[in-house]
């Protein structure tokens, strides 16, 4: 058994991916992610005797067109490739990485040594069909990826709306049918939200209804989503008097929102509340009105804000959460203009003033982040080190590069896909870390050299590109530690009742 952080597990598993399903199926836990050799759990597991039965396996004909930008540099034709695996069922071994992601398993030569690339693509087109580690897969939407494309297929293998929502599970088999063309699949269409109490005018670059994220869907490969920042979203949450997890507005700025009835707000971040063109004190609850404008940002340095609602938000529930996943879109998916969303009653009475842990104790300081060593590179203090945040970071991960001085890290050796978390502290061939994000899928195949604590999660979710980070190695009680401090931390930013400003 490796450590995986302070929240999870990984049991090495001998017999292949095979023994790996049946060993998850006896494992009740909040999330178990089943891989190749692992099985990933989260939080406290108990082992039953008898598992689940397993599921009959099924024989899906995909159609594929093998023209993939990489086959030049791999030195690969597509007609060469089509003939390699005509007849040549793929099983289906593990999901991960992406909602329905299918990890397939008996690639022929020469695909099966094909490694993964040295720095993974920021985006790879949906119905993608790509090869790496030896595996296959087929990229279910537009998102980054470290595999070699093959071609693109029509065939998409997950629909959220419809249960069991992933077409592929563990144990089916696929045929990949050459085909000279096909259509490309239709966009999906979304109709526009229809609440009463807060209408989207301007949503900006990126507005998104998080909550704390979802458990339990990682083995259909669901990322867990939710706020980049779990602490500012549990303090505006209090301060509007909402249960700490409720769903919120998370924005990178600037917004513009119009109330449809009397609302408490509390925003979270380095920005502005602006209400009918007039700025609102920081720091302090604010009561609007039906039909005024609520205007938030830009933000500064702390990469996005969070606007709390007294009643929360309350769209659906998608696999136990209101929680939008940023690049596979599970619903509601980024906020749009015209959407108006549902608010729900107040849980409590709102706070007078609240407050925010900052993430850094002086400007040009780095930002600390606390780690676990492993589960692939097991010595303690082995990532240590100070980087830079690269601009193309978002909700999926961060991104870092060595900073000056310091020295380019070396990744271990290829390893076997297994369960990640957000935190995870992944190793690409580059030697550039890269720090998954909430919107992070539950299986990665980089090597992961440590995973940031989750008391200091929120601290990831302020890192703006330029920004200074210094890993540094701790211990389990060190973290538990931490996670009791970060309590105390939040409650304390709460003083005094009832709103002072009423806009």
């Amino acid at each position: 058994m490796r450590q995986l952080g302070d929240e999870a597990v990984l049991f090495d598993v001998e017999g292949g991916h095979r023994a790996a399903q049946a060993l998850a199926r006896r494992i009740r836990a909040s999330d178990v992610v089943p891989a190749e050799t692992t099985v990933g759990v989260v939080g406290p597991f108990e082992l039953v005797e008898e598992g689940a039965d397993e599921a009959p396996a099924r024989l899906h004909e995909i159609p594929v067109v093998f023209d993939g930008e990489d086959l030049g540099e791999l030195g690969l034709g597509g007609a060469e490739v089509a003939a390699t695996l005509a007849g040549r069922p793929l099983e289906v071994a593990f999901l991960g990485f992406m909602p329905g992601f299918a990890y397939l398993v008996g690639l022929p030569e020469p695909l099966a040594r094909l490694p993964r690339r040295a720095s993974p693509r920021t985006r790879v087109p949906a119905g993608s069909l790509a090869v790496g580690g030896g595996y296959a897969g087929i990229y279910p939407v537009s998102s980054p990826g470290g595999w070699n494309l093959l071609g693109r297929t029509s065939f998409r293998p997950f629909d959220s709306s419809s249960p069991p929502y992933a077409r592929l599970r563990p144990g089916d088999r696929v045929l990949l049918v050459a085909e000279a063309s096909l259509p490309r699949p239709p966009e999906p269409v979304r109709t526009p939200l229809e609440g009463r109490d807060l209408e989207v005018v301007d949503p900006g670059p990126l507005l998104l209804v998080e909550d704390l994220g979802r458990r339990g869907a990682g083995a259909l490969g669901i990322p867990r989503s939710g706020a980049a920042n779990g602490c500012w979203l549990q303090v505006a949450n209090l301060a509007v008097g909402n249960d700490a997890g409720a769903a919120a507005l998370e924005t990178t700025g600037p917004i513009r929102l119009r109330a449809g009835r009397d609302l408490s707000l509390a925003l979270a971040g380095e920005a502005v509340l602006v209400v009918d063109g007039s700025e609102c004190p920081q720091g302090v609850v604010t009561v609007v009105g039906a039909g005024q404008e609520v205007a938030v940002g830009p933000v500064r340095s702390s990469a996005r804000a969070v606007l709390a609602v007294g009643g929360g938000i309350e769209t659906p529930l998608v696999f136990e959460s209101r929680s939008c996943d940023a690049v596979s879109g599970l619903p509601p998916g980024p906020l749009r203009a015209g959407d108006a969303l549902d608010v729900g009653p107040p849980a409590g009475r709102p706070r007078r003033r609240f407050g925010l842990p900052a993430p850094r104790r002086a400007p040009g300081e780095p930002v600390v982040l606390r780690a676990i060593a492993g589960p692939d590179l097991l010595a303690r203090g082995g990532l240590e080190g100070r980087f830079l945040v690269d601009p193309r970071s978002d909700r999926t991960g961060v991104r870092l590069a060595a900073a000056a001085g310091s020295q380019r890290l070396e990744p271990p050796e290829a390893i076997s896909s297994h369960a990640v978390l957000p935190g995870a502290v992944q190793l690409p061939p580059s030697g550039d870390p890269v720090i998954l994000g909430p919107d992070c899928g539950p299986v990665g195949g980089y090597p992961v050299g440590a995973t940031v604590i989750t008391a200091d999660l929120w601290k990831v979710g302020t890192l703006a590109a330029g920004d200074a980070v210094e890993l540094v190695a701790v211990s389990l009680d060190d973290a538990a530690s931490a996670r009791a401090e970060l309590g105390e931390t939040v409650a304390a930013s709460l003083e005094g009742w009832y709103p002072t400003h009423v806009a």
